[in-house]
């Protein structure tokens, strides 16, 4: 991530996240779906540029809680695709994890998503169980399970 930065989101940045979910995202989440999940304590961290951090190049949307943090959305603008940045958003959160002596994170991914499939397994995640018509169109997700209750979790970086 040279030349980028991970930093909490501002009001500022919604306007970009709300077209970046029109655009990339088959049921994407409004302004209000942003502004209720940092109300619930949801947290939005955004990749921008060093120089201005006027540009995001992607998000990660997590919530935390004592035991298990639940992955809600990593999504990385058309352009900025296949460089590492989800994989280095999702290593942050993970060590962030780690830090604050979680024992996992949980997620879950449409069974269609192969390359976020590809990125979460990498990463070290394992398939737990099939959710039948979880999303809004009735396609089935993966639940997926992180384990970091382990003296050394199984996470490949």
């Amino acid at each position: 991530m040279n030349g980028l930065s991970l930093r909490p989101m501002s009001e500022d940045d919604l306007p970009v996240l709300v077209q970046m979910e029109q655009h990339l995202q088959l049921a994407p989440w409004g302004r209000d779906g942003f502004l209720k999940e940092t109300d619930q304590g949801g947290e939005v961290w955004v990749v921008t540029d060093d120089e201005t951090d006027s540009r995001v190049f992607g998000y990660v949307v997590f919530r935390k809680s004592d035991d298990a943090w639940q992955l809600l959305n990593i999504v990385v603008d058309a352009e900025s695709r296949r460089k590492g940045l989800a994989k280095e958003m999702l290593r942050k959160m993970i060590n962030l994890a780690i830090n604050s002596q979680v024992n996992a994170i949980q997620l879950q991914v449409r069974k269609s998503n192969n390359a976020a499939l590809q990125l979460y397994q990498k990463m070290g995640f394992g398939i737990t169980r099939v959710q039948k018509s979880f999303y809004s169109n009735g396609e089935d997700a993966y639940h997926m399970d992180l384990s970091l209750s382990d003296s050394e979790p199984q996470i490949r970086i």
